[in-house]
């Protein structure tokens, strides 16, 4: 979720789809000379398939393709929430002003007309990319908590949902914790917001490094946090949440040579993929899960029991009871 340092150098990774392969040549030479990395194509399954592996930052596509026209290809990437953000250049021999009226309104940025003008055709090519560059860069700060470089609440309302069906599709397990920074109001009240801020952005710090490489790490707002974690069962998700909460407390934030002790309280769920369960029904769990270690007496980790529709604490008798119930859910 951290933005590109800066946009002056944006991604130039080009998928050509293109039939005639004298124009393959062209076009990848003038654009290899521009220190673009180019990968080509030149039937429509080849293509789109290169999508997913090559992930272009722009497409360069003809527009008259042998089998289906340039038209469908671009209606199938704009349905596809994976391909929907890449721009494609259309490019024709001599395309008619409806034609490249229709192309534009289904999506395509720009329309390159053949025989081509290698100076026309690299900056109009740069000019896409430079567009791609903003956009990505805009879109990964709207979601991107400004304060701990987190992701936000927009960006967990995005990724919580794909990794949900991910792991459904695969039956592989998956774990939500909430994790709250006990008494923050009394920190900010007694060392001023000034040192809250610190305390967020240094227990951001310690979450990255808690969990695994594949979470998703979220500010959850104020002083809570998120993380979705894949493929993780019960007990790994609770050994994670433990690790969290015991760096926590081993934390020493110094803010103007004034010592700061934080501590902080978990809620874990995990999803279960029961009939007439939601996405989000978890986060709620993880909540209730987090309420009842609060009231508790806080800095402990505490784990949703769908079974018994209530939370326990995460010591090792109660963790093995629960894991032999959870056992009885299909997951």
């Amino acid at each position: 979720m951290r933005p590109n340092d800066s946009i002056a150098k944006p991604a130039r990774k080009v998928l050509l789809i293109e039939n005639v392969q004298a124009d393959r040549y062209l076009l990848r030479n003038w654009l290899q000379a521009e220190k673009m990395e180019v990968y080509e194509a030149d039937d429509i399954h080849t293509g789109i398939a290169a999508c997913l592996t090559f992930q272009p930052d722009l497409i360069l596509l003809e527009l008259r393709l042998p089998t289906w026209s340039g038209y469908e290809v671009i209606r199938r990437l704009k349905n596809d929430p994976k391909t929907l953000s890449i721009p494609v250049i259309f490019i024709a021999d001599s395309a008619l002003t409806g034609e490249k009226a229709k192309g534009i309104d289904m999506g395509a940025v720009d329309f390159i007309s053949k025989p081509f003008d290698p100076v026309e055709l690299v900056a109009r090519v740069g000019s896409a990319l430079r567009t791609k560059a903003l956009l990505d860069l805009l879109e990964q700060r709207a979601h991107l908590d400004g304060l701990t470089e987190l992701g936000n609440r927009f960006a967990l309302r995005d990724r919580f949902p794909y990794e949900w069906e991910s792991c459904r599709r695969e039956e592989n397990p998956m774990s939500v914790f909430i994790a709250d920074l006990d008494h923050f109001k009394k920190i900010n009240d007694q060392f001023g917001h000034a040192a809250g801020d610190e305390v967020l952005r240094q227990s951001a710090l310690t979450l990255r490094r808690s969990v695994r490489e594949g979470d998703f790490v979220a500010r959850y707002g104020g002083e809570e946090f998120v993380v979705v974690a894949p493929n993780c069962d019960l007990d790994g998700a609770v050994q994670l949440a433990e690790r969290f909460r015991g760096e926590i407390a081993d934390l020493k934030v110094c803010f103007r040579s004034q010592p700061i002790q934080v501590t902080c309280s978990v809620g874990v769920a995990l999803v279960s993929d029961r009939a007439g369960s939601d996405a989000l029904d978890v986060l709620d769990q993880a909540d209730r899960a987090l309420f009842h270690c609060k009231d508790a007496g806080r800095n402990a980790v505490w784990v949703w029991d769908p079974v018994r529709g209530g939370a326990i604490p995460s010591n090792r008798p109660a963790s093995e009871a629960l894991a032999r119930a959870v056992a009885t859910v299909d997951v």
